[in-house]
């Protein structure tokens, strides 16, 4: 965990950053003010550096710019009379057409920015209740086999440290992750039965399990949005590099995220128990993912996946795991 100063250090060079940007928007815009003909009319284009601020950063940064904007001209109004045609206006007159001006600016760029912030706050909103939906379902998912307690939660974590190792967008590691969450949302269909059988399955028990992937995605297709990008991963999860999976894809054809999640859901199948044996020792299962580096796994994923760990191998103790018995 980062240092308190450290944190603080960091949140005051980005806000510097900010500001230095609309800082230099509004002189940039400045500077192209000294260079045109009819300077009154391009007063207008100081907008631009506001709307931009507005957009980008919220009502502090549009106001800031506007404030930056009005500052600008009136010192030029100010030291060169003669600009913008300002020589022909004379005392009150003078100035209340740059006040006029820099009035709009400020009140253009203040409502801007808070209509920026309103819809930034929505945004989180739904955020917020999209990520509490995939965690009830997780939940849900847990609650149908307590052998496997936690184990979409722990495939999830183990994931999201894989893509990241690997340098995915953060937009798709977040992908990656909730697909993780939900990949075994499928198994709310499968008879507890076959979940909980010690015995070897037969072959009808492995083609109701099979279906499991299919019928996840069956059950959030109609949600809709950015639900679909998680499709492809949780319908793919059980491809095998060499073709021998689920749906036969091979090597690149399979997803990414797919690729991801299957390491991440075999080596913590390996690591816990089930009704039909005792978990491996985190080493023991360590190897059969190398082991199956290129058949069953993508290689550079089960790279990824061996260079993250031995910090992973250490952090794991804290997960929440089913208790030997």
């Amino acid at each position: 965990m980062k240092p308190l100063n450290f944190k603080f250090k960091e949140s005051c060079l980005a806000i510097d950053k900010e500001l230095i940007i609309i800082f230099l928007l509004v002189v940039i815009t400045a500077i192209i003010f000294f260079f045109v003909s009819n300077q009154r009319a391009f007063l207008n284009f100081f907008y631009l550096p506001v709307l931009l601020g507005a957009y980008f950063y919220g009502r502090r940064y549009a106001t800031l710019a506007a404030l930056f904007s009005m500052i600008l001209i009136g010192t030029v109004a100010y030291v060169y009379p003669a600009s913008f045609s300002l020589a022909e206006s004379h005392g009150l007159d003078r100035w209340l057409d740059i006040g006029t001006w820099g009035g709009f600016l400020l009140i253009t760029g203040y409502f801007m920015g808070l209509m920026y912030e309103k819809k930034e706050e929505a945004r989180k909103d739904i955020r917020r209740t999209y990520h509490g939906v995939i965690e009830m379902l997780s939940l849900l998912i847990d609650s149908v086999d307590q052998h496997t307690h936690s184990h979409s939660y722990r495939v999830s974590v183990l994931a999201e440290k894989i893509a990241l190792r690997m340098g995915c967008r953060e937009e798709e590691v977040e992908n990656i992750r909730i697909a993780a969450l939900l990949h075994d949302l499928g198994k709310i269909g499968v008879s507890r039965e076959v979940l909980t059988k010690v015995g070897s399955l037969t072959a009808d028990d492995r083609e109701h399990l099979k279906a499991h992937t299919v019928k996840a995605a069956s059950l959030l297709k109609p949600l809709g949005g950015r639900v679909t990008e998680l499709l492809p991963l949780i319908l793919e999860h059980h491809e095998k590099y060499d073709g021998n999976g689920y749906h036969s894809l091979v090597g690149e054809d399979i997803p990414l995220g797919a690729r991801i999640i299957a390491v991440a859901d075999v080596y913590d199948a390996l690591t816990s128990d089930r009704p039909y044996r005792k978990a491996l020792p985190t080493f023991f299962a360590k190897n059969e993912i190398l082991s199956n580096s290129g058949t069953h796994f993508d290689p550079r994923v089960v790279i990824a996946f061996e260079e993250i760990f031995p910090i992973f191998d250490l952090e794991s103790t804290t997960l929440p795991r089913m208790m030997h018995g």
